[in-house]
């Protein structure tokens, strides 16, 4: 041995002989590293003997010199990369020395402090993750990995601040957990690698979460590796459970199997529970979301299976659900993925159910992330057309409406109703009417939320034209009758101005029927030649029809000519309409009299007469046959009769096409009902004369009559003194 100014200077195989508890007072690290890349560059030594060399000797003497080892450990790096793949057996020399020296030295080595266990657990979990693809050393190195673990679990816990160092070691281990999650065998140790970089992050969060910072910062990488990685297992192993060779596997298996795959998804609601207050990661909301999305198997699993999922899976995802839906950038990744070509169907009802389960307040985000999958849902009519998929949408939606309580969905759900989307249209007056039924079966409306409810409905049904047929109406009324029966309501009086309620309300009453033809019978003595009565008319005749089961034969045959008359006059489609309604639900021998003295009609085009002509068309009686044939219907509405009818005729391939069609434009309406505050016919029929107000009057007089001198208090007594001077004013 030869000293020198500057160092000691020794050859490799020199360094190799000079015992342990020598060499720190013979060769400092600097010296060490510079013989063993000389030698390295003079081929007198290879890689794999200096690695052993340092390992099994030198880092042993070194340790408690944690800066000079870290250099150390650094230059091993770069060794390690020179070690050939193929020497199995200096692979192998190579780990059990690092595992020797990672057992043996452990309490050294975290003594030393986090910046030397960073560096020795980086270096040690390369290593792993290059030489455990070699079979039969996969054992060896996984002894390794696990103490690696341990001092990183060690040593985390006693950290007190977030170092960059972290980023690439995270990289190692959720590599290495990916690649022995491959093997069932290995599964655990994949388990156990997972946990542990998951206890890091916890840890790791908190110290965040302790400073208190303003603004959120973007996503740390070494969290969203971890996130990232968490979620991939969890939709690795649901893919391996969906595969149909899982039917071969034991189901204890499979049992176990699954297990696995809960305690990847605790791992995540472990994570989220901490409190993730950084900005969500692109990468982090899609594997959440394609975690939650996981499509159902394509094979005939049987039902033990899927019941297993079910069991030890979906319960623990919709936790984890439950946790992410709020933040904002989750939010905003599931609206701009809805409208990809994947089916996010039952994705977006697991999201409507976290929000009902979950008692945090309703944001004015997830209001309108609501909106949106409700609008998502239909955006065309397949779900509308298919009877699951929609009643789940009416239950979960209907059910979420009566659980929030919450005004902004209100309100949407109740101007939908109005929308020109008959489709849409119709889901907001279920969804409305199962959160009614909800309220009412658990005793949620009172005496003024129903008097409430009424007016309302009342004032959206007279806000209609008087014979409109605008399918909003038909939702509104289901609305005005539920209240009416709930408030147990009195009938209005029978008038032209209440026949929009009277329609809504009116039961199957055979008095109510009687009074009806009564009425029929004093207006219709003549052709009306005022128009108020020719709406009056036609008003009464709609409510029969509606009823169904009284018997107007009598009328219809005497007031035939009569109808004919009315027929002729310009714009009178809509008492065609009432009429042919009446009379399709009267006896065949009305309908043959009737029908005998119809002028032909070449293509009618009136819904309702066409219903009546296509029945006699497809009667048994032979005459309704003969003498509807003289009539025709315009063709593109044969097709829908026969449907309606049970005799539908093999149609061609244009009509099978057009009945396949249920994009959103093959039913939107051009017109948008609109509500008015305050009660009219929409359009101006008439002027108000004298006559109609003092008839308005004579009738509410009517109706006044019938309440007892005791209901009256001492403000309806002074209005009733200024209606009667206004009454005296006018004809002086």
């Amino acid at each position: 041995i030869k000293m020198s100014k500057d160092a000691l200077i020794v050859s490799f195989s020199e360094l190799q002989a000079i015992d342990q508890e020598d060499i720190i007072m013979l060769v400092d690290v600097q010296t060490a590293i510079r013989i063993c890349n000389e030698s390295l560059a003079n081929e007198s030594a290879n890689p794999a003997d200096v690695l052993i060399l340092w390992l099994s000797k030198l880092l042993r003497a070194y340790v408690d010199e944690a800066v000079c080892c870290v250099n150390a450990i650094k230059e091993m790096w770069s060794w390690l990369g020179m070690v050939t793949a193929d020497s199995q057996d200096d692979h192998l020399a190579i780990v059990k020395e690092a595992l020797n020296f990672a057992d043996v030295y452990k309490k050294h080595i975290l003594k030393s402090g986090e910046r030397l266990v960073h560096g020795s657990a980086c270096f040690l979990l390369t290593m792993i993750n290059r030489f455990s693809r070699n079979r039969s050393i996969l054992k060896i190195c996984i002894d390794l990995h696990l103490v690696v673990l341990s001092l990183l679990r060690d040593i985390t816990a006693g950290s007190e601040t977030v170092n960059f160092r972290i980023i690439p070691l995270i990289k190692e281990m959720t590599a290495i957990a990916e690649y022995l999650g491959e093997r069932i065998t290995h599964l655990q140790v994949s388990i156990r690698t997972s946990e542990t970089v998951t206890f890091m992050c916890v840890h790791y969060l908190k110290l965040i979460k302790h400073q208190h910072k303003i603004e959120q910062e973007p996503m740390p990488e070494w969290l969203k590796d971890t996130l990232v990685h968490l979620c991939d297992s969890v939709c690795s192993q649901l893919e391996t459970v969906h595969n149909k060779e899982t039917l071969a596997v034991p189901l204890e298996k499979v049992k176990e199997y699954v297990k696995v795959t809960r305690a990847y998804l605790l791992m995540i609601q472990e994570i989220f529970r901490v409190g993730v207050t950084t900005h969500l990661h692109e990468d982090v909301s899609s594997g959440l979301l394609e975690l939650f999305s996981e499509p159902e198997p394509s094979n005939d699993l049987g039902k033990d299976i899927p019941i297993l999922v079910s069991t030890y899976v979906k319960p623990y995802a919709m936790q984890l659900f439950e946790l992410v839906y709020l933040l904002p950038d989750f939010q905003e990744y599931f609206i701009q993925n809805l409208n990809s070509n994947e089916d996010s169907f039952n994705v977006c009802m697991d999201f409507v159910t976290v929000v009902c389960t979950d008692n945090t307040a309703v944001t004015a985000n997830t209001c309108q992330m609501l909106q949106k999958i409700f609008e998502y849902m239909f955006k065309d009519a397949s779900n509308f057309v298919h009877e699951e998929n929609y009643d789940r949408i009416i239950e979960g939606f209907g059910s979420l409406l009566y659980l929030l309580d919450n005004e902004i969905l209100n309100n949407y759900f109740c101007a939908g109703l109005f929308q020109k989307d008959i489709v849409t249209s119709q889901a907001c007056a279920d969804v409305l009417m199962l959160c009614f039924r909800l309220k009412e079966v658990n005793k949620g409306w009172d005496s003024k939320a129903i008097e409430q409810a009424v007016s309302f409905w009342n004032e959206c049904n007279d806000s209609y034209a008087l014979f409109s047929h605008n399918p909003s109406q038909w939702h509104v009324q289901r609305f005005v009758k539920y209240f009416h029966i709930m408030g147990r309501q009195k009938l209005p009086t029978l008038s032209l101005r209440n026949y929009r309620h009277l329609s809504a309300v009116i039961g199957s009453s055979d008095q109510v029927g009687r009074k009806l033809m009564k009425h029929l019978d004093d207006i219709t003595s003549d052709v009306p030649t005022e128009i108020g009565n020719y709406y009056d008319i036609i008003g009464v005749l709609e409510i029969l029809a509606q009823l169904g089961h009284t018997s107007c034969s009598q009328w219809l045959t005497r007031t035939s000519e009569m109808a004919k008359q009315l027929m002729t006059i310009d714009k009178s489609s809509t008492f065609v309409s009432a009429y042919f309604r009446l009379l399709l639900a009267s006896d065949k021998a009305t309908q043959l009299l009737v029908l005998r003295g119809l002028d032909p009609v070449i293509g009618c085009t009136n819904w309702q007469r066409q219903k009546f002509l296509a029945s006699c068309q497809s009667s048994t009686d032979p005459q309704l046959r003969a003498f509807s044939a003289r009539h025709s219907i315009k063709g593109d509405a044969q097709p829908l009769l026969e449907a309606l009818l049970g005799k539908p005729k093999d149609l061609d391939s244009s009509v099978d096409a057009t009945y396949q069609e249920l994009s959103k434009a093959s039913y939107f309406r051009e017109a948008e009902h609109k509500c008015h505050p305050v009660a009219n016919l929409k359009r101006k029929r008439e002027e108000s004369t004298p006559r109609k107000i003092l008839q308005a009057l004579y009738e509410s007089s009517l109706q006044l009559g019938q309440c007892s001198k005791d209901t009256f208090d001492a403000a309806d007594i002074e209005l009733h003194k200024k209606v009667i001077a206004n009454l005296n004013s006018a004809l002086q």
